[in-house]
């Protein structure tokens, strides 16, 4: 009986979205019977873990990049782009010293720089094929760009989570500059799916997710403003890490450090509103429910501002800043806002990318 064909799946530790929308693709590679290792750090490790326990971990560290609580978010990330690149090449060592120990045949980096090898298929994930720049540094856009693409080109294929066309739920992000020859659309990547009879429980759902220290700034801000709220509402922290039980703020809200995939797709699927940040990871997991949401985007990070901005231009989502957040007007505005429905078809595109990355490793 021939081995299991042994992938590496690593997703970057900028919050847990690459680690939620790294679930599906976990999922269908265990379906088409191949065995999985997962490497991560911090809260996408102990995410990861808990979704999925009979899997190999191995710890890999992450990225770390922090930031204050005021100040400018660009700047604060700009000067640790050498801190990006010193982690990209690091990671690139600690692959090529690991390979054959860890007997990996294959691997899938989600955003992370430094995960590829000539004697191994590697695919690089992104949906930012064109990184958009804050207008202070909107003229090292092109070198940015280009320099992504340098390192996306090291891989032998990238893959996109979007559509093409007029499904596409990026936007600029991907689809502003010209797509990478090795790119392939893979549709959006989310861990849920539309549940049948679901009772309704929530009046209003939030599901924190981020760094810090802005994770914890905006569940303070939501507790605060929902904590006197007639609405019943639930908390999701975002906290792996910490107490998985419910805890009790007033008669009509409650917190929870975390939720499984599972048990997260059940209380959207039983909730009435949405609140949460616009990473795309979210963006995804909204569009596969046809839910209604109220978009607060990380102050001054570029991609959910952009996210955010376009979908309440268009009226799909409703977006309003963090710094005056007012969850009534927000309740009120969200009504004339019609949520995303996705193509029929988009599931077979994941399939046929993981049936193909398979299919290059020699039995």
């Amino acid at each position: 009986m021939s081995r299991k064909k042994r992938v590496l799946i690593a997703p970057l530790d900028w919050g847990i979205g690459h680690a939620t929308r790294d679930i599906p693709i976990i999922r269908e590679l265990l379906e088409q019977g191949a065995s999985v290792v997962v490497a991560a750090d911090n809260r996408p490790y102990e995410l990861l873990q808990k979704e999925f326990p009979q899997l190999e971990f191995v710890r890999l560290p992450g990225y770390a990049i922090t930031y204050q609580k005021k100040g400018s978010f660009a700047f604060a990330v700009m000067m640790q782009v050498p801190k990006m690149f010193r982690s990209g090449f690091r990671e690139h060592r600690w692959l090529k010293e690991h390979l054959e120990s860890l007997q990996i045949n294959a691997i899938i980096s989600d955003n992370r720089f430094g995960l590829f090898n000539k004697k191994i298929p590697s695919v690089f994930i992104t949906h930012q094929v064109g990184i958009i720049m804050p207008p202070v540094f909107r003229f090292a856009e092109g070198l940015t760009c280009y320099l992504n693409r340098k390192i996306i080109n090291r891989y032998d294929e990238c893959w996109i989570p979007d559509f093409e066309g007029e499904n596409s739920l990026s936007g600029e992000l991907a689809h502003k500059y010209s797509k990478p020859k090795n790119a392939f659309m893979l549709g959006p990547l989310t861990r849920f799916k539309p549940l049948a009879d679901v009772p309704k429980q929530y009046d209003i759902l939030v599901i924190m997710s981020g760094p810090e220290p802005q994770r914890t700034i905006m569940e303070e801000m939501m507790i605060q403003q929902l904590k006197n709220l007639p609405e019943k509402s639930l908390i999701v922290r975002g906290v792996p890490e910490e107490s998985h039980t419910f805890q009790k703020v007033s008669d009509h809200l409650e917190t929870i450090s975390f939720m499984t995939a599972d048990e997260l797709n059940r209380a959207v699927m039983a909730s009435s509103l949405i609140i949460s940040r616009s990473g795309y990871s979210t963006v995804m997991d909204l569009a596969a429910l046809g839910k209604k949401a109220i978009f607060i985007p990380t102050p001054g990070q570029t991609e959910q501002e952009h996210l955010a901005w376009e979908f309440n231009r268009r009226k799909i989502y409703y977006a309003a800043q963090q710094d005056d957040f007012n969850i009534q007007k927000a309740m009120a505005e969200v009504v004339g806002y019609s949520g995303l429905q996705l193509p029929d078809n988009w599931k077979a595109l994941l399939k046929e990318r993981v049936k193909a990355l398979l299919q290059r490793i020699p039995d």
